[in-house]
């Protein structure tokens, strides 16, 4: 039946049936991808890296519009408002019961191109994202230990020689063909539009379903290949395993996916060069600095930017030396590019930690001292930064210690609550990523993930 925001509490129950019977969830968010906007190359390059690519899709634009009204009106607004805001509530919160449904079922969450539609989901239903991809990955595989992306998987061997077009429309008429076999659905009476002859594309209902019938085509595929052959193959079955957990990126030219439970691919661009030059320059300017080279690829960063890929590697001395004299543009290597930043980040952060070691001991004495007098608590996470990047270290304290034993699973959270005086409560969050992440490494044998990754088919660590 169809669940919406009117009978969605009556039928919760039949929700959470349909999650305890399924083998595996498809889903959609119709959300409208990285190509809206006035300029495309705000969200999307074609060398991104997998954490330049997350903080682009992870930024939001917030406009102010000021306008002036009478008393009147402006209660009016609030009282509007307030009830917006009170709706948006109820339904948000109804509806995160059916993600944690479905995250403490274990079960594989499938989507096609699901990177926008898992970041707006843990965002919406579970905690706002974090500012660090590694924190991001850690995060999205608490709330859903097992995800697999059919575009990933239809771009990925065995299905890539066989299938010329990965867009979900295109995929789903491919796997109606030979050497696939589709399954037979039966549409529930009532819900005609659930049919693939009509071919409502681009609803989110609708999307999620014919993704769901791609994963059954090629999963079924897969199990051609046995001795003896299968004909159907599971959602818990080893053969689908390497695909778990790998998100595809869209328009990243050599890192294909983001791994979510592991680094990522880190390609080499010794063919790339990094090239800056006035605003007023177009592709075509590009191509006639560049036409001495032969084939070349342009990926603008913005206005006054862009990477060049060419088609041969030894050349790239060549043309970095040809900018040594210009005025107008300069070239530089991928490497120097990436070095260049990467310093600058560094003098930025011991800016940043030599600031806090000035300000930081007398700040600390203060609050944690006029806060226990009054038995509040002072978060933990002030003190001490524990990012993967790097730690901001003060003189050691109790807190210090805490968090360390904690880290290594020496002392539990509760423990670590009651021994420092100055730490606050875990937060709902952090307590459900621990809580779930227990529940992973709980899950059944039937929905628990193996050790060892099937090896007839492997998503390859270079592309």
């Amino acid at each position: 039946m169809e669940i919406i925001r009117s009978n969605f509490k009556s039928n919760l129950h039949k929700v959470y049936q349909a999650i305890e019977e399924a083998d595996f969830f498809a889903i959609d968010g119709e959300f409208s991808g990285i190509s809206d906007g006035p300029s495309v190359t705000a969200l999307t390059n074609g060398f991104d890296t997998p954490e330049e690519r997350y903080q682009k899709l992870k930024k939001k634009e917030r406009y102010i519009v000021i306008s002036k009204v009478d008393e009147e009106e402006r209660k009016r607004r609030e009282q509007q408002k307030h009830a917006k805001e009170q709706e948006e509530l109820n339904d948000a919160v109804g509806f995160s019961r059916v993600i944690h449904a479905i995250a403490n079922s274990g079960k594989l969450v499938i989507g096609h191109n699901m990177l926008l539609d898992v970041m707006h989901t843990v965002h919406q239903f579970y905690c706002p994202l974090p500012a660090d991809l590694n924190e991001f990955k850690e995060m999205t595989t608490c709330v859903f230990p097992r995800l697999l992306d059919t575009k990933l998987m239809a771009s990925t061997q065995p299905f890539k020689d066989i299938i010329n077009n990965t867009s979900l429309a295109e995929l789903e008429k491919r796997l109606k063909e030979t050497p696939f076999n589709p399954p037979k659905v039966e549409s529930a009476e009532g819900f005609p539009s659930y049919d693939t002859a009509s071919e409502q594309l681009h609803e989110a209902g609708y999307d999620a379903y014919i993704t769901g019938l791609c994963f059954i085509s090629m999963a079924n595929y897969l199990g051609s290949f046995l001795s003896p052959p299968k004909s159907h193959v599971s959602a818990r079955s080893k053969l689908i395993e390497p695909f778990f957990n790998k998100l595809f990126l869209m328009r990243v030219m050599d890192i294909p996916y983001l791994n979510l439970e592991g680094p990522d691919l880190q390609p080499k661009r010794d063919h790339v060069l990094h090239v800056t030059f006035p605003k007023e320059w177009k592709t075509s300017d590009l191509y006639q600095l560049f036409s001495a080279f032969g084939n070349i690829q342009i990926s603008w960063i913005d206005d006054t930017s862009a990477f060049v890929s060419l088609s041969q590697p030894e050349q790239v001395p060549i043309a970095v030396n040809t900018s040594k004299y210009a005025e107008s543009y300069r070239i530089q290597t991928y490497a120097d590019y990436v070095g260049k930043k990467r310093e600058e980040k560094q003098m930025k952060r011991k800016w940043t930690e030599d600031s806090w070691k000035e300000v930081e001991p007398k700040r600390l004495n203060t609050q944690c001292g006029s806060y226990s007098l009054q038995n509040h608590h002072y978060h933990a996470n002030s003190l001490t930064a524990t990012s993967t990047v790097g730690k901001r270290n003060l003189s050691p304290s109790r807190a210090e210690a805490g968090l360390e034993a904690r880290a290594s699973g020496e002392i539990s959270d509760t423990e670590l609550e009651q021994t420092d005086p100055c730490a606050e409560p875990l937060s709902e969050g952090r307590k459900k990523s621990k809580k779930l992440k227990r529940m992973k490494k709980d899950l059944s044998p039937t929905g628990s993930i193996s050790d060892s990754s099937a090896k007839l088919f492997e998503v390859p660590d270079t592309w």
